[in-house]
Parts: C-alpha cells; sequence; structure tokens
C-alpha cells in the first residue's frame, strides 16, 4: 500500500499526468487560441414554473452562489479522429435536443424557468502544442481543460465547451471538456448528455435534433398534477419521521477542536473492486450498496452508534420518461440503516432496500422542507448537516452485478499490495465526513473527505478507508457473521469521556455543550449538567435583561449553533437571578425566576 499527497496546480493550463504502469509522465500546456461560434435552433421557446429538481438547486445557490458545485465540470468523449467542425455540429444538435442547455432563470418569488428557441454557443479552442498527441493523453488533455474552465470566467449561460486539438494532426480533436451549471444538470444528466454527444460524433447521420423529449418545462407541468402533489408530500412525511432521529453529528473524535480546515484521502483498490463484484454476484445488490453497507458497518463500530440515520442523494430517475432526462432531479433524503445482529451479506441487502426506499422519498417542495427543517430543529435543539454521507456517482446496471465474477482468493489478496491512498485539501468545508465513490470497474476509488481535520484527522480517514477494504475483501471470500465484523475491521469504539452522554439520537460531549452556553449567554455566569434534578442536560444560567426566560435562552443558544458543529442545545434551562460562588453544584443555586424546555415559540 502506498500514501501520496496529491498537489492541484494554481495554473489551470498545466498539468502532470501518468500512470504507475510505466507510462511515461507528460505535462499539458494548454494555449487559447479563439472562439468559434456555434448556432443552434430548438424546437419551441417557452417559459414557466422551476421543477422541484430545479428549485432545489435555485435555493441553494441563492444561499452559496460560488458554492464549488455550483458549476460541474466534466469531460465530454470525442472519437480518434474527430475535427472541430465535427464538435461544433454535434454540440448545436445537443444543445437544440435538450432545452436545459438554452434555459436562463429569472429570479423573483416564485422564480421562474425561460427556454430561447435558438441563440449562439461558444466552442473555446486550445492548442496542446507541438509533438506527438494521441489517443493515451486524452485523460491529461481533458483534466487539463476542466481546470482551465474552471479558473477561467464563470459560465455566463448554461454550458461553457473547450476542446484541446493537436496541431501536428491537423488540428484534430484530442480532447473536450464542458461546464455545465447545476441548475442545468446534475450527474445522471451529464451521464445523458456523454452518450449522447458521443453518439453524435460517432455518426453523423444522427446530427438532427429528432422528436424532442421530456423537457424540464414538461416536467414542471406534471409536478403540478395532483398525483405527483401527493408524492411530493408524501417524501415530506418520509424526511420528517427520519429527520426526528439523525443525530448532530455522526462521527468526530471526543475532545477535538475545531481546525478551520478541511481534507480528503482517497482509497484506490483493485482487490476492493475484484471484492466488491464478489459480494454483488451473490447478495444480488447493488454495487454501490456493497460499499455503502461496508462503510455503514465500519461507522457504526467506529462510532458507536446503534443505527445509522443519514444523508443521501437520490437521482430521481425511476420513471421511464425521466431516464434519458437532461435537467437535474437529484435530491437529498434520509436513510435508516441498522447494523446490529446482521451477517454482511443481510446488511448488504438491508442497506440497498433502505437506500432505495429513501430514495424513492427524495421528490419535494424545497420550501416546505425547509419550513419543516427549522421546527424540527427547533424543537429537538441542534441542526443536523444535510450534506450527504454517500454519494456514487457509478452507474448501475444489472449485468454490472455479475459481470468479471470469478476471482481466486489469491488474485483479491495479491492486489491489495497495488492499494493506493492519496490525500488532498478540499476546497469547500463539507459534513464532518462525506464519502463519494467514484469508480468500481477495475479499482474502487473512494474519496473520505473531513469537513474539519481538527474533529476528524487524516490518520482516522486512512483507518476508516483501510477497514472498509478488510470488509469487503473479507466478504468476497464468504458471507461475514455479524460476530465476527468488529473483529475484522479492526477498529475500536471511539473511547468515551467521562461526561458525555446518549441523548435524543445523539453523543453528546457535555463540556461542547458548555461552551455553546458561555457563547449564547455571554456574559451571564452558566452551567451545564450531564443531570440535575432528574433531568438530562440542564443548563442552569443567572439572568440578563437580555434572558429571562427559557424560550430567550434556547433562541440565543440555536443563534450560536453553528458555531459548535459537535453540540446539541440543552434539554431545559432553568434561569435564576444569580449565580452562586459554587456553580458546579445545582442545589447551590438560588430559587429559579422560571424553568423550562424553551421550545415553545412566541406567537
Amino acid at each position: 500500500m502506498r500514501c501520496s499527497m496529491e498537489r492541484r496546480g494554481n495554473n489551470g493550463c498545466q498539468v502532470s499526468t501518468g500512470t504507475d504502469t510505466g507510462q511515461r509522465r507528460r505535462r499539458v500546456r494548454l494555449t487559447p487560441l479563439r472562439s468559434i461560434a456555434v448556432e443552434f435552433t430548438g424546437s419551441r421557446a417557452d417559459e414557466g414554473p422551476l421543477t422541484l429538481g430545479q428549485l432545489h438547486v435555485y435555493t441553494w445557490l441563492s444561499q452559496m452562489p460560488d458554492h464549488f458545485h455550483a458549476n460541474l465540470y466534466v469531460e465530454l468523449p470525442v472519437p480518434a479522429m474527430a475535427s472541430i467542425d465535427d464538435v461544433a455540429e454535434a454540440t448545436a444538435v445537443l444543445i437544440a435536443r435538450h432545452e436545459s442547455l438554452r434555459t436562463s432563470y429569472l429570479p423573483g418569488e416564485p422564480p421562474r424557468q425561460r427556454v430561447a428557441a435558438s441563440g449562439v454557443q461558444m466552442l473555446e479552442v486550445c492548442s496542446l502544442g507541438r509533438g506527438q498527441w494521441g489517443p493515451r493523453d486524452r485523460p491529461a488533455a481533458a483534466e487539463a481543460l476542466s481546470q482551465w474552465l474552471r479558473e477561467s470566467d464563470p459560465a455566463r449561460g448554461p454550458l461553457r465547451l473547450a476542446v484541446a486539438i493537436a496541431p501536428d494532426a491537423g488540428d484534430r480533436v484530442i480532447a473536450c471538456a464542458a461546464g455545465f451549471t447545476h441548475l442545468a444538470v446534475d450527474h445522471g444528466a451529464i451521464e445523458v448528455l456523454k452518450r449522447d454527444f458521443a453518439g453524435l460524433l460517432g455518426d453523423p447521420a444522427r446530427r438532427q435534433a429528432g422528436p424532442p423529449g421530456h423537457q424540464p418545462m414538461d416536467q414542471a407541468e406534471l409536478e403540478a398534477m395532483p398525483a405527483e402533489q401527493h408524492k411530493a408530500e408524501a417524501a415530506l412525511d418520509h424526511l420528517r419521521e427520519q429527520l426526528r432521529r439523525m443525530p448532530r453529528c455522526l462521527y468526530a473524535l471526543p475532545g477535538t477542536r475545531t481546525s478551520g480546515e478541511s481534507l480528503a484521502v482517497e482509497l484506490s483498490s483493485a482487490g476492493a473492486a475484484m471484492a466488491v463484484r464478489q459480494v454483488a454476484a451473490r447478495t444480488r445488490t447493488s454495487r454501490s450498496s456493497v460499499v455503502l453497507a461496508a462503510i455503514c458497518a465500519v461507522i457504526a463500530r467506529r462510532s458507536n452508534y446503534p443505527e445509522l440515520v443519514f444523508p443521501l442523494i437520490s437521482g430521481n430517475r425511476f420513471e421511464r420518461h425521466l431516464l434519458n432526462y437532461v435537467g437535474p432531479l437529484a435530491q437529498g433524503t434520509i436513510a435508516t440503516v441498522e447494523i446490529a445482529g446482521r451477517s454482511f451479506d443481510e446488511l448488504a441487502a438491508h442497506t440497498w432496500t433502505r437506500v432505495m426506499e429513501a430514495s424513492r422519498h427524495a421528490r419535494f417542495d424545497t420550501a416546505k422542507q425547509v419550513a419543516m427543517n427549522e421546527l424540527i430543529e427547533h424543537e429537538r435543539g441542534l441542526r443536523p448537516n444535510f450534506d450527504p454521507l454517500f454519494n456514487s456517482l457509478v452507474a448501475e446496471s444489472w449485468s454490472g452485478l455479475t459481470a468479471g465474477v470469478g476471482f481466486q482468493p489469491e488474485e483479491i489478496d495479491l492486489a491489495l499490495a497495488r492499494t493506493e491512498l492519496r490525500w488532498r485539501p478540499v476546497p469547500v468545508p463539507a459534513a464532518p465526513i462525506r464519502f463519494t465513490l467514484h469508480q468500481i470497474d477495475g479499482c474502487l476509488r473512494l474519496d473520505m473527505w473531513s469537513g474539519d481535520t481538527g474533529l476528524v484527522p487524516r490518520a482516522e480517514l486512512e483507518s476508516v478507508l483501510l477497514a472498509t477494504e478488510r470488509l469487503l475483501v473479507a466478504a468476497a471470500h464468504a458471507d461475514v457473521p455479524g460476530s465476527q465484523m468488529a473483529g475484522l475491521i479492526g477498529l475500536e469504539p471511539i473511547a468515551g469521556i467521562p461526561d458525555r452522554i446518549w441523548i435524543d439520537h445523539c453523543w453528546v460531549d457535555v463540556a461542547d455543550v458548555q461552551r455553546l452556553v458561555d457563547e449564547a449567554v455571554a456574559p451571564a455566569a452558566a452551567r451545564v449538567f450531564a443531570s440535575a434534578d432528574g433531568r438530562p442536560l440542564t443548563a442552569y444560567l443567572a439572568a440578563t435583561d437580555a434572558i429571562r426566560t427559557p424560550q430567550q435562552a434556547h433562541a440565543r443558544c440555536m443563534d450560536v449553533l453553528a458555531h459548535h458543529p459537535t453540540a446539541i442545545t440543552p434539554r431545559h434551562y432553568v434561569i435564576c437571578p444569580t449565580a452562586p460562588s459554587e456553580a458546579t453544584d445545582p442545589t447551590a443555586w438560588p430559587v429559579p425566576l422560571a424553568t423550562g424546555t424553551g421550545r415553545a415559540r412566541h406567537r
């Protein structure tokens, strides 16, 4: 196993690339040459409301317009002999075919979408410079193009497109990359666009717009129907039930403090990829669910949670008319996976069932969801992080469940010697932990992010990823009984500290709550007790002009909760006229002016 640091250059026009199989490492240097105006004409112009998926993205982009994922940058496939004219023609048809690529978004209450009938798309042309460039250079050139698009001017419309050409080969296109606004696409839509683009380049006869498919304007009209509105309400009911059990912080080392730095570690494991195929074939579950089951087993063991209640992303492409839909459909949902008492095969099947159940409840009105979240957060006195614990970017198919099965145990064991861990800084804070499955064919590439390395340091990320690999490899040989799971994982539960308590589905350090209350009520004196007068997690505090009721104290605590990612608010507040000299003794505090949970909202 090898570990390394991956560094990303600040100059988006240069990338060093290669493999560990003897291929030379070659630096890609892009030189922007010109822009080509590509004219397109669609079948209609239209204006109407946003879809639920568009509204979901619009809401969070309105709050975080500079979010790292506001635009998605991807490689688009090109055949070996494609010309610039071929790419331009395919682009014109692609935009004409998919209205999302010619849609603008109008602010307002509510916001609306506007589809243009025709327009011009600029195609940016960059040169790779002199020398011999071929298909094996395509990944490096595409990565350089993506970086250049990301670091140059942001997209002014739904799409930016660039190609890298080889001057010594008659300006043949070596690679193509695109930047899409997230309002136009999600990862599922990008896969559709990749297939369409490849087909248009591979067969000139297909470069006709053809009859329009299901478009975002059609989806918005469908979602206004009573049956679809009923489904959206059922999705909110599911979220409400799960949200009442979701912990504030699923994973953090006790006694740690925030550092403000985030980090990602990527596991690259050929052995784990072989193992996942074996288990998927045996259990008839999806490969991504097998990976998630292993993650759940490791996290539950390490964090000492009896069940995992966590957010994830659903692609929302279950209906036939949405299979080739280009537009944002993905929304968040919450799944509950119960680990105890299950063998690994049973856990894989259970995980798949729970993920599918949650995923079918993931299309809803974002405004209603926000109002529901705020009410539950106020009642519970905590704010869960809604970043997905697990996001799979791997396309699933039934053939993927059985293809390549038949590896011998020694093949898998030998492949483990090639396992690599690479770490890198990540540009935006994430949840305390987050997993992204990038690849599973040939090599399993699994990212684990730490939103704050003070809470979950790099060594912890590496140990969790390697434990996940161990469990997958063991499960490839045979089903792992629940009684043997802990030994194979090889990680002990996170050691508790004396004032750590279990309350409202959360592990909570009373010291974290004390710091929260101190900031919320400063300069008033306050003391938090794990239990006082038969009530758990009770805060005693001296009254001030600003804080004389439990409601006021609770509101102050909720206001600063974002600064304390591992804390929850007290369950009970005791407001006293003054603080005693011996504040650590709850019986020493004077007769209170007011007591209560503080959860009742002022009317």
